[in-house]
Parts: C-alpha cells; sequence; structure tokens
C-alpha cells in the first residue's frame, strides 16, 4: 500500500470533560472506563427524547401542584389567623368547601411525593463496591468485577420503575 492509498483515520474518542471541583472526594480516584463513556455518549436518541419530554412533563405537573399548595396554604393562614374576614357573598358553606378542597389536595401531593420512598434495592452491591474503592485507593480497576453486577442491578430497578409508572 503507497502514501497514496492510505488516509488519516476520523475515529478520534469523544472527550469528555469533567470540572474536578464538582466530583466529591470519595470518587476523586474513580477511573471511567472506554465502554462507560461510549455507553454515555451514545444512548438511543429516541428514549433520550421520551424521557426529556417525560421530565417536562412532569416538571410542569410540579410546577402547578407547588403554585396550589402555595394558594391555598395563604388562604388556610388568613382563615385560621382570623385576619381577614371572609369576602362578601362567600358563605361559612363556601369556607368550609375550601378547606375540603385545600386538606384534599395536601393528601394528595403528600401520597404523590411524600410517603412512598422506595427502598435501595442495589445498597448491598453499593456497599461492597464503595467499600473495595475505599480499600484500593487510586486502584479503581481493582473493584471492577463488583461493577457489573451494580450495574445490573440499577438497570433493573430503573425497568422496574418505568414498568410501575406507565401502569
Amino acid at each position: 500500500m503507497g502514501a497514496g492509498e492510505s488516509k488519516p483515520s476520523d475515529n478520534k474518542p469523544k472527550v469528555v470533560k469533567i470540572d474536578r471541583t464538582e466530583i466529591p472526594e470519595a470518587y476523586k480516584a474513580v477511573g471511567v472506563s472506554d465502554n462507560v463513556v461510549k455507553r454515555v455518549g451514545g444512548a438511543d436518541h429516541g428514549q433520550v427524547t421520551a424521557l426529556k419530554s417525560q421530565l417536562d412533563q412532569e416538571r410542569e405537573e410540579n410546577a402547578k401542584l407547588r403554585e396550589q399548595m402555595q394558594n391555598l396554604s395563604a388562604l388556610q393562614r388568613r382563615n385560621v389567623t382570623g385576619a381577614l374576614p371572609p369576602p362578601p357573598g362567600e358563605t361559612l358553606e363556601d369556607i368550609e368547601e375550601k378547606k375540603r378542597v385545600f386538606e384534599e389536595t395536601v393528601q394528595r401531593v403528600e401520597k404523590q411525593f411524600f410517603n412512598y420512598q422506595r427502598e435501595n434495592v442495589c445498597e448491598a452491591n453499593e456497599k461492597e463496591l464503595v467499600a473495595c474503592l475505599a480499600k484500593n485507593k487510586g486502584k479503581a480497576l481493582n473493584c471492577q468485577a463488583l461493577k457489573a453486577p451494580y450495574d445490573s442491578c440499577i438497570v433493573k430497578f430503573r425497568n422496574e420503575v418505568l414498568a410501575a409508572k406507565a401502569n
């Protein structure tokens, strides 16, 4: 093969820049393999788009719920403190109805955001990996065998959560 037949390779690796100040001290010695970089950089565009739209939708819903909670909290403070008399034309039944709506909204928000905390199903894998990394400071590759079970546990749990949300 002559010099005219050779082509320079355009397969340069993607560069990922990480600001070291954002990394907690415990993770500064952790290395990232090429497979991780490829997996992060090569995410399915359709899946990413779907997840982004779902996230935007949930953020909008959360913002509306926050606004409702603020309005209802302000209404309750006014009615509890008695600082303002009820507006003209508003009866005791109207005030009771607003209180009932407020309580229902509080219960719904608490149910959706505060009552259910998922357990860390991958806690054992996580503790084992963190212990190995602490024991092998600067030698993250010594703990590489523990990473695959932890990753598969996370993926399995994520899929279960997404399947539960879809239902």
